[in-house]
């Protein structure tokens, strides 16, 4: 019997959660199964508050939020959940002696001493090298984003074809889904790096 509660207690991982307001404004909360790097990452890029480990008081208020789920392309699925939710968290988050710890994206306001000539805006902006500059010299094989619906946000989609302004595209990440077309005006361009000197 003890084999057994061994065995159970060690099939039982640590709870991860994530909750709060999104950079759009939206509430959003899910429950994990287990603490991981890329759901958290997933979670601050979105603005939201990550908290591993958990007090069972955190932990009992936080199995209440839906789970969450994360992609193999280091995507994920926070859905949204309810204010007074989202108020007991940050109640017992706010509980003075509760141990649970809290993980937040560094603050991207602007530094520089308030010298508007000598700030710094703190952003995270990766480059990759071979993507087109402006919309005219978008052509096969580029990646692009674009915006699937205000629920869903934007994607990278991979262009196929193009004719005119019209782009026929898939989504880069899920090639088995359809393919769809776009007016070259609906998709937005990736940072395409500095132009060689």
């Amino acid at each position: 019997m003890g084999k057994l509660q061994n065995k159970k207690a060690a099939s039982t991982p640590d709870k991860f959660f994530v909750f709060g307001v999104d950079n759009q404004a939206k509430l959003r909360g899910a429950r994990f199964t287990e603490f991981n790097e890329r759901a958290l990452s997933f979670a601050l890029d979105l603005g939201l508050v990550g908290v591993h480990p958990a007090s069972p008081a955190f932990a009992e208020i936080g199995m209440k939020l839906p789970q969450g789920r994360l992609y193999a392309s280091g995507k994920g699925f926070i859905p949204n959940i309810r204010r007074e939710l989202v108020e007991k968290l940050e109640a017992v988050l706010a509980t003075p002696g509760d141990e649970s710890q809290k993980h937040k994206a560094p603050d991207q306001s602007v530094e520089g001493n308030g010298n508007p000539e000598t700030a710094n805006i703190r952003t995270i902006s990766p480059i990759t090298a071979g993507l087109p500059r402006n919309w005219d010299e978008i052509q096969p094989g580029h990646v692009v984003i674009i915006h699937e619906s205000p629920a869903d946000g934007w994607w990278e989609a991979l262009v196929l074809a193009r004719e005119a302004e019209i782009l026929s595209l898939r989504f880069r990440d899920y090639p088995r889904q359809p393919q769809f077309q776009r007016h070259i005006s609906q998709v937005a361009l990736i940072n395409p790096g500095p132009e060689a000197a």
